[in-house]
């Protein structure tokens, strides 16, 4: 009976040794599970436009990795822009679901133009810069 008294003592002295840790991982638990069920409880469509709002706000990295690695190739552009556009389908599979796939393929077109319009007026305030 001891024993378990002196255990009892041991986990209350814990939890007051420890208790604003384990307040704040409560809280990070409590936060990171709303977010979650937040997230499943959205319906398809919620879910294809949080992906293009992610998308809308990666695309210009994944245009300029796909730049990167094609630098040293001319006329390469429709091999950059497939990867990019292949590369969105594998980071967001929800898109496989969009009834209207022309569609959205040339929303992503858009998106690649537009962030392909911002890198290079990156590129040319940079040679100016130099």
């Amino acid at each position: 009976m001891g024993t378990i008294l002196h255990g009892i003592k041991n986990f209350l002295q814990l939890i007051n040794d420890n208790w604003p840790l384990i307040i704040a991982i409560l809280g990070l638990a409590f936060g990171l599970f709303k977010k979650i069920y937040g997230f499943f409880t959205k319906s398809e469509e919620e879910r294809i436009a949080i992906a293009k709002e992610q998308i809308r706000s990666t695309i210009l990295k994944m245009i300029t990795d796909a730049e990167e690695e094609y630098a040293d190739y001319v006329k390469a552009g429709e091999i950059k822009r497939s990867q990019v556009i292949q590369k969105i389908y594998n980071d967001f599979p929800i898109l496989a679901r969009v009834q209207d796939q022309m569609e959205l393929v040339a929303w992503i077109d858009e998106q690649i133009d537009n962030a392909l319009k911002v890198l290079r007026k990156i590129i040319e305030e940079n040679k100016i810069i130099e």
